[in-house]
């Protein structure tokens, strides 16, 4: 993404010099005449770079600066003037200018300033990355350096992070797959850009377009002026589409037009409107399964699968899950003001022993329960139910069987139960070693691929 960068002058000299030096180098040069109107481009833009005159027709340079560097923005400050005046230059640095530039100045000067500002961008974004991802609690830490599997997707997201490669994220939901959008956006160079995130399985067909697209006044019954769409208002940053796959066919044509082309077009729109917006999308959902049924297109896929992260879910990472109840007992335990809310150890224990359907979601809203009424017996009692209604955990030898067990069962239920549980530790066990890549796994097992998803269901694997 280029260097975004608003001139506030008068005269348009600092204008046409940039606008000559950009032309090979991603720049992108919004001007205004006034201290006013630059000041709402600032606000509205938030550029890296702003270059204020000194001298400006409605106030002083100045104040323009105070403004910009007290609102709480990243944006660089270069003051230039017409005229010599040590007093407004020693003002200026003061005040929190990067530099003060003479008029006339030559195209090498410039070039030279404009390396030394984006050398100074740069290095602020990668100190407050780091910042970001050393701080307790934020999306970084939550998510990495706490199992080999994560650590492994933590290398993947450093490499591309900073890029504006498409991104497809899958999961099981509850994964933590908007998380992870979350932090890639944060660890990246829009992370001071708008994150705009879009649920396709939450809205019908005709207003999720409207939502991402946009409309024009007039364009249908009730449109009384003209609105943008989310794609619009994430211009500059990242758009995540969470249940990508629930996306109708004839929408996914316009986002295949997006992905191809970096522009929109409203509904009832005539003109296209360009738009820089990185993409991260992410499904829980075979989607293989949905493109060979012609329920997504393949064009699009393609489009979308540039590089593919597959979050596991939480059974298979089960050396997580005491620092992720750590992690959401401190922060409920501000949020609800209950700071002596603990869990007990035989609970966090079974905890560890669980299969966790529900994933990461599931286990902090456990923990949120325990903290607010600190129901620890209910809470057993729910994990063991779903244990034995979802068979998904992995259970510890089994002791001697008891006879009584069998009372009214024949030897034909006795053994065609044990070749049910047999046959789902088999299953589980090919599942997990490709990866619950059920193509591959119905490979190994030498059944089709029909008969594989139907096992999954009948032994409560999903």
């Amino acid at each position: 993404m280029g260097t975004c960068i608003v001139v506030i002058e008068s005269d348009g000299y600092t204008v046409d010099h940039l606008r000559t030096l950009s032309r090979n180098d991603g720049i992108r040069v919004h001007h205004a005449s006034n201290g006013r109107d630059g000041l709402r481009e600032v606000m509205q833009l938030r550029p890296d770079v702003a270059f204020v005159d000194l001298n400006l027709p409605d106030m002083d340079g100045r104040q323009v600066l105070s403004e910009i560097r007290t609102g709480g923005l990243q944006t660089l400050v270069l003051m230039t003037s017409g005229r010599r005046d040590i007093g407004a230059v020693v003002e200026c640095m003061k005040l929190g200018a990067f530099d003060f530039l003479e008029k006339p100045f030559d195209l090498d000067a410039l070039g030279v300033t404009l390396r030394q500002m984006r050398d100074r961008l740069r290095l602020e974004a990668e100190v407050r990355t780091l910042r970001h991802r050393l701080e307790k609690g934020s999306p970084y830490h939550l998510l990495f350096g706490h199992s080999r599997r994560m650590r492994e997707i933590q290398a993947i997201v450093d490499q591309i992070a900073d890029t504006d490669i498409t991104v497809l994220i899958r999961g099981e939901s509850g994964t933590g797959k908007d998380l992870l959008a979350r932090t890639i956006c944060e660890c990246s160079s829009r992370k001071d850009r708008p994150y705009v995130k879009v649920n396709c399985a939450a809205l019908p067909r005709e207003l999720l377009e409207s939502e991402l697209f946009g409309y024009e006044q007039g364009a249908f019954t009730g449109a009384h002026r003209t609105k943008k769409g989310k794609f619009e208002h994430a211009n500059g940053g990242t758009v995540f589409l969470d249940e990508i796959t629930e996306m109708h066919v004839d929408l996914q044509a316009k986002l295949l037009h997006v992905l191809q082309d970096r522009e929109i077009s409203r509904l009832g729109g005539k003109d296209p409107v360009p738009v820089d917006v990185r993409v991260i999308a992410a499904t829980n959902r075979d989607i293989e399964q949905d493109v060979r049924e012609k329920r997504f297109r393949v064009d699009l896929y393609y489009r979308l699968n540039v590089l593919n992260i597959v979050l596991p879910p939480l059974r298979e990472r089960r050396d997580e899950i005491p620092y992720l109840v750590e992690c959401f007992l401190e922060r409920y335990r501000k949020q609800y003001n209950r700071p002596n809310a603990a869990i007990p150890g035989d609970l966090l224990a079974e905890m560890q022993e669980y299969a966790w359907p529900g994933n990461v979601r599931e286990l902090e809203n456990y923990v949120k329960r325990l903290v607010v009424v600190g129901d620890a017996d209910g809470v057993r009692r729910e994990m063991r139910l779903h244990r034995q209604k979802h068979h998904t955990s992995r259970e510890p030898a089994l002791p001697p069987p008891d006879p009584r067990e069998f009372d009214g069962k024949t030897l034909r239920d006795v053994s065609r139960e044990a070749a049910r549980e047999a046959e789902r530790k088999v299953l589980e066990k090919v599942l997990q070693k490709t990866r619950w890549n059920r193509k591959k796994a119905a490979a190994m097992l030498d059944i089709s691929y029909k008969a594989l998803l139907y096992k999954i269901r009948e032994s409560g694997l999903e």
